[in-house]
């Protein structure tokens, strides 16, 4: 069981902190709720029922400083995972959001902008899609890489530049 003020991930809203746990009526029946409050969404709060196996699974320790780095140190490595078929990439993109995993994100993160480089050099842009995929990895990645090593969001790519050369 997490704690009150214990900073989390949950799924796609990202780093939550733990603002209370408490007893609520939500419909008819009164339950225990992990009250968050997302770290970088100000005007929103997220109920999740302590006793809800399917949503308590989104909700993980936020990484430490030393498992940033080492993902950091090894994201040469993670490879890229584009699919040919738009059905199969649309699904396949979406469940690496989904996953709350870093090394998926990490993934996501590298197939788009290779893609992105392929559409420039042809003289296009990146499709809205996949560009929303793309903003949205990111967020959840750096706002993650941000809490670890006690940065803003906006500095973590420059940082993770700065590691890969």
């Amino acid at each position: 069981m997490y704690s009150v003020n214990e900073k989390i991930h949950y799924g796609g809203s990202g780093i939550c902190v733990i603002q209370d746990i408490s007893t609520m009526r939500f419909g008819r029946s009164r339950e225990q709720y992990y009250v968050l409050k997302p770290v970088y969404q100000n005007a929103s709060v997220i109920y999740v029922p302590v006793n809800s196996e399917q949503l308590v699974s989104k909700m993980r320790p936020v990484l430490t400083r030393e498992e940033v780095e080492a993902l950091i140190s090894c994201m040469n490595e993670i490879p890229t995972a584009w699919e040919e078929d738009p059905t199969a990439r649309k699904a396949s993109f979406e469940a690496m959001l989904r996953s709350n995993e870093c090394r998926s994100l990490i993934s996501l993160i590298k197939t788009l902008k290779l893609y992105r480089e392929e559409r420039l050099a042809e003289g296009k842009n990146l499709p809205v899609v996949e560009d929303t995929y793309l903003r949205e990895a990111q967020r959840l990645l750096y706002d993650e890489f941000a809490e670890a090593l006690d940065l803003r969001p906006d500095q973590v790519h420059d940082y993770i530049q700065s590691k890969l050369i």
